[in-house]
């Protein structure tokens, strides 16, 4: 666990996306949920929030509070797309003590600080069900029983007990696309070919014949979001391999997108020429010739003057905090 996640699960343990076109209740065309969502329950009722999203909520507990269950509850419904689990998310939180009120951790509410995380379905704390259904744009309240946030046993260095319970006030920033959605486009001659695994991995099969002088680019599928434009920052997953040669690097082989600037002080030209002017949504296979790539630098694993293939997914873009 790391960044969103590390920083929730630490504290248990010690606006809308830009992009895709969402169904009227948020969801996602073509994506299931691949985890369960949590019940409101009746815990959460003796737990008073107020304050709106984008604000720092105040809260009243007058008692301890715990469940046999994890619970969610609705304090405010956005309009952005709906979580379903296995998404790249961004959040701002504050952390409480369930057991004595005490505020264990908070972000300032405002998208200066927020914290970004790929939310697993297989993840502890188990965030995936307090998030599931919930859509961007949207603040919540979420009850970790004892069991359920700390396995019962406590952190002591926290002040937090073997029976306190975790509540969270989050404020869902961001749901990005878990990968590439739109319409598929014919099969362009001179690509490999791109296969992708349920999750949306792709693979590829190598041509036979030469690399081309050239930089080449095609779109696989078309997403309907907003357009990419050099300096955006992004989100996105990506594999990337040597023609003719084995993969190099992916972003799906670490479980979590990457984000960045789109510009060449940080990527490579032919990666930014690539996105550049693309569409949230949309999986594109670029070939890229040396001397839009590592040119004659070996690179690790990449030999110099390498034609590169990127197969990349772009599942948003981040807007700075207002």
């Amino acid at each position: 666990m790391n960044k969103v996640i590390a920083s929730l699960a630490a504290v248990a343990l010690s606006a809308s996306i830009s992009g895709c076109a969402a169904a009227t209740d948020g969801s996602i065309p073509g994506v299931s949920a691949t985890c369960k969502s949590a019940p409101e329950g009746t815990a959460l009722g003796k737990f008073e929030v107020t304050g709106g999203y984008g604000t720092v909520p105040t809260f009243k507990l007058d008692s301890p509070l715990t469940s046999t269950q994890i619970e969610t509850k609705i304090l405010s419904t956005g309009d952005g797309n709906k979580f379903t689990g296995d998404q790249f998310v961004e959040l701002d939180f504050m952390a409480i003590n369930g057991g004595n009120g005490e505020t264990l951790q908070t972000t300032k509410f405002d998208g200066s600080d927020s914290v970004s995380q790929l939310v697993a379905s297989e993840g502890y704390p188990d965030f995936c069900t307090a998030l599931s259904g919930v859509r961007a744009g949207s603040r919540i309240s979420v009850l970790f029983p004892a069991e359920f946030a700390h396995k019962s046993e406590g952190a002591p260095q926290s002040g937090i007990g073997k029976e306190d319970s975790i509540l969270y006030v989050i404020d869902v920033r961001s749901v990005y696309l878990p990968y590439a959605v739109g319409a598929n486009q014919p099969a362009v001659s001179g690509f490999p070919s791109v296969v992708r695994a349920p999750n949306g991995t792709p693979g590829i099969t190598q041509l036979k014949e030469d690399a081309p002088k050239d930089f080449k680019l095609a779109t696989l599928i078309k997403g309907d979001g907003d357009t990419v434009n050099i300096g955006d920052n992004i989100v996105v997953h990506y594999s990337g391999f040597v023609w003719g040669g084995e993969p190099f690097d992916s972003s799906w082989d670490r479980s979590e997108p990457a984000q960045f600037q789109l510009a060449e002080t940080n990527l490579i030209k032919g990666f930014v020429k690539a996105l550049d002017g693309q569409t949230v949504g949309s999986q594109v296979i670029a070939i890229i010739p040396p001397e839009e790539g590592y040119g004659d630098a070996q690179q690790q694993s990449i030999p110099a003057n390498s034609t590169l293939i990127f197969v990349i997914d772009i599942l948003g873009t981040k807007k700075p905090a207002l």
